[in-house]
């Protein structure tokens, strides 16, 4: 009857886990989840660069039908309508290019002047998202009524604007092309 006692009593210190059974499953989870997170945050930085990128080609979109349209603004058809952004700035500008906003009439010269231009929007980046790079700088893309010709930068020469939206402290960009023949497009 003894031996019987001791034959279970192995079998039942044997069922348990170990210490290390223990330590070495703790060290899987955390493995994964450490690559869970990684990947999480990539996908996220990925997504807030994307949605920025589309929202500002849609806004230049938005600018080009205005004009297209003849858009009024209090009745009155203006000059022009165009976007404004810096290198390293985090909201951009759509602008009426009317001149009348200084007191001083440059009407239609094709690019925003800080004080002259009436501003309709300011519109902010998503958080954690800044603009890295203008070709050129700063960023003036106008489209001029009544036909739709494209101005960059108020230079007839310029024949594309190139804005790169990055995710702060990542290499997760995504770049917005404006081209002179009205063309816009996220690479």
């Amino acid at each position: 009857m003894i031996s019987n006692r001791t034959t279970s009593n192995k079998y039942f210190y044997r069922r348990g886990t170990t210490l290390i059974e223990l330590m070495i499953v703790t060290a899987i989870i955390l493995i994964l989840s450490v690559l869970v997170s990684a990947s999480y945050h990539q996908g996220r930085n990925r997504v807030l660069v994307d949605t920025q990128a589309n929202q500002f080609a849609q806004d230049l979109r938005r600018v080009q039908e205005w004009a297209m349209a003849a858009h009024q603004i209090s009745g009155q058809t203006k000059y022009g309508y165009g976007i404004y952004l810096t290198q390293g700035s985090n909201s951009y500008i759509i602008y009426l290019d009317d001149g009348n906003a200084g007191g001083a009439i440059i009407p239609g010269n094709g690019r925003y002047d800080i004080g002259f231009d009436t501003v309709q929007e300011t519109i902010a980046l998503e958080k954690n998202v800044e603009v890295s790079l203008c070709v050129p700088n700063p960023a003036s893309i106008n489209y001029m009524v009544p036909n739709p010709s494209t101005k960059i930068g108020g230079n007839d020469l310029i024949t594309q604007q190139q804005i790169e939206f990055r995710a702060k402290g990542t290499s997760t960009v995504r770049r917005v092309v404006a081209n002179k023949a009205g063309l816009v497009y996220v690479q």
